[in-house]
């Protein structure tokens, strides 16, 4: 899916399977690399990579975005000349990569096509955590691109003819993404008090613990109104239902 939207980097409060061990952002040399280019007009660059560290803390969060709670998304931003900001947000994990190496990010470049290649080297832990890969590239010439990265199971097209911020997103409710605790999407609740600050609802799912969902009036207030659609339960409440969870 792709839609327009304002980048806004938001605090957020969503934790997930707690670990005791938690890694500080990582940005240094060893995790910047030039991309590898074969006969294409366009260089691009690799500037930075950097990640948020496991989403299990509030001072973890000053690169993560709210509405993409409960899934896990390729998120870019271009600014038309050359500037690419590319995001895999929460891509789950282990709680404790490799003392040494960190979590490491690097981009290959071939015939339009990024490939991302990220690693925790080895992780330390019995759990797994989201955490948001931040890569910043330099010499993108306007174009259509593509972006490879597990666990997506088709490249993300990217349509960069002209200054573009977009998102491709899939639904993790049910798939290892939720959240430990706070109320936000996916989070395990028992009441709908308990989501989103009681303007949430808590969505009962067979076979599964129940957890908060946004409330609706139309399928357009759900935060991804193609993974999800807005349905009533018997109390005469609307809620947004994942849409791949329960059609498939």
């Amino acid at each position: 899916m792709k839609k327009s939207f304002i980048i806004t980097l938001l605090l957020t409060s969503t934790l997930f399977f707690a670990c005791d061990e938690e890694k500080n952002t990582t940005n240094n040399a060893n995790n910047v690399n030039n991309i590898n280019n074969t006969n294409n007009i366009t260089n691009p660059q690799l500037v930075s990579f950097n990640d948020s560290g496991c989403k299990n803390s509030l001072d973890q969060k000053a690169i993560d975005f709210s509405i993409f709670s409960g899934f896990e998304c390729v998120v870019w931003a271009y600014d038309g000349i050359g500037s690419l900001d590319l995001r895999h947000v929460n891509a789950v994990f282990n709680c404790c990569p490799d003392e040494t190496l960190g979590m490491t990010g690097t981009v290959a470049y071939l015939d339009s096509v990024f490939t991302l290649t990220e690693s925790d080297n080895g992780g330390l832990c019995n759990c797994v955590c989201p955490y948001d890969m931040v890569y910043t590239l330099s010499d993108v010439a306007p174009g259509s691109y593509s972006i490879v990265v597990d666990p997506f199971d088709a490249p993300v097209d990217m349509d960069l003819s002209e200054a573009a911020e977009g998102w491709f997103c899939i639904d993790r409710l049910l798939n290892s993404m939720t959240a430990g605790s706070a109320g936000e999407r996916g989070a395990f609740c028992e009441l709908n008090s308990e989501c989103m600050g009681g303007d949430g609802y808590c969505l009962t799912i067979p076979d599964y613990s129940p957890v908060c969902v946004n409330t609706c009036i139309s399928t357009l207030d759900c935060p991804m109104p193609d993974l999800e659609e807005c349905l009533e339960d018997l109390n005469n409440v609307w809620y947004c239902s994942p849409v791949s969870t329960f059609n498939k």
